[in-house]
């Protein structure tokens, strides 16, 4: 544990105090549905690409269906 803070004071040591990142974004509950359910295999085919263009606008909520697509690999209800 003690290597991980030095990885850390290491990096802010390098760039400085400030340290920039994106807000994290909720997601819509429609939106929530839909990732899990194309995570399933259950999204109809006329959803999915108007998923995938929020996909484009929304980068950061890939992420949250890569989070699905694990809950399935590993029996997690969400």
């Amino acid at each position: 544990m003690a290597n991980e803070f030095e990885i850390l004071a290491g990096f802010l040591a390098r760039f400085g105090d400030e340290v920039e990142g994106r807000e994290r974004q909720d997601l819509p509950k429609d939106v929530q549905v839909k990732l899990r359910e194309l995570a399933q295999g259950n999204l109809p085919e006329s959803e999915r690409s108007q998923l995938f263009n929020l996909l484009k606008e929304n980068p950061a909520w890939i992420g949250r269906l890569a989070d699905e697509v694990k809950a399935l690999r590993t029996g997690t209800n969400r």
